[in-house]
């Protein structure tokens, strides 16, 4: 007889394994940290020129964190068009638990980890 089937938590699952795949990708956790560290939305080229990232990547980042629901997009009606990018209420509750896992791998030594 099998033991039962043991549940995965939903961070294994697709909904959650897509989100953990996101921090995962490039310059996800540097556009967090500095989105959490800005006062108020930010527009595209600052961010861009902050990170330095290209404007290709950053627009695909900031797309699948918006379609995650880390990010809200403004966008103004005026010439030339305005848009603004920030931190929704469920991207800012990631703040603490990302500044934690900061700490922690700030605390522990992973020099040569990547050999």
């Amino acid at each position: 007889m099998q033991p039962p089937a043991q549940q995965q938590p939903l961070c294994l699952q697709t909904q959650g394994r897509e989100f953990i795949e996101l921090l995962g990708k490039s310059y996800v956790l540097h556009m967090l940290f500095f989105m959490s560290h800005n006062d108020g939305p930010v527009r595209f080229n600052h961010l861009r020129r902050e990170i330095g990232i290209t404007a290709t990547t950053l627009s695909r980042r900031l797309d699948e964190m918006i379609r995650q629901g880390l990010v809200t997009r403004e966008v103004f009606a005026e010439v030339p068009a305005r848009v603004e990018y920030d931190l929704s209420e469920k991207g800012r509750t990631l703040g603490p638990i990302l500044k934690s896992v900061f700490e922690w791998v700030g605390s522990n030594d992973f020099e040569g980890a990547s050999e």
